[in-house]
């Protein structure tokens, strides 16, 4: 086993290696875990369900949600999801009686294609959408949506820390910015 294995290997145990970087740790947040669930997918031809958490704030203050495991093939972003941009999704469509899952593409800094459906199956499974009448793949708010964020937000609740939870330390820690590229005319 050559050093660098060996000291895979031991980080993976726990183990703190006399070779580690100091660099090499990753800056936690605290959070307040509210609800760890499961929910099944929305699609006709979807297979399993998918693992999401209810997080708040340190102050207990704003909410997130977060998919955090697939149990069968898709990509998604792990990302923190902040409940007032679903809100303000929700309040684009406020006017339509019925609404796709593309709604909450925005919500999300992740571009996979199954963040929104897969938000739209969390929301429902929360109560706080169900299924169009006549529209097969369409949604219509079911329940306050003030009264849901309160009534979550007031939930006991176990402080955990994430690591990293948006991807976005190591460019603050080393000063780099995101550039945006202009689209082509």
């Amino acid at each position: 086993m050559n050093a660098k294995t060996k000291q895979n290997t031991d980080e993976v145990k726990g183990k703190a290696s006399p070779t580690a970087s100091a660099d090499r740790t990753t800056p936690t947040v605290p959070y307040w875990l509210l609800k760890d669930s499961h929910c099944k997918k929305l699609g006709k031809r979807s297979e399993g369900g998918m693992k999401y958490q209810l997080l708040a704030g340190d102050d207990k203050a704003t909410l997130y949600i977060r998919v955090t495991a697939n149990e069968s093939g898709g990509y998604f972003s792990k990302e923190l999801v902040p409940f007032t941009g679903i809100e303000q999704c929700l309040e684009k469509c406020a006017e339509a009686s019925s609404f796709p899952s593309k709604t909450f593409r925005d919500a999300f800094v992740g571009r996979s294609t199954n963040n929104a459906g897969f938000l739209a199956a969390i929301l429902r499974e929360e109560g706080l959408l169900e299924a169009a009448q006549e529209e097969e793949f369409q949604h219509v708010l079911a329940a306050d949506i003030v009264a849901w964020k309160t009534a979550a937000l007031a939930r006991q609740g176990t402080q955990i820390a994430i690591a990293d939870p948006n991807g976005m330390a190591a460019f603050a820690t080393q000063g780099r910015q995101t550039l945006s590229v202009p689209n082509k005319p």
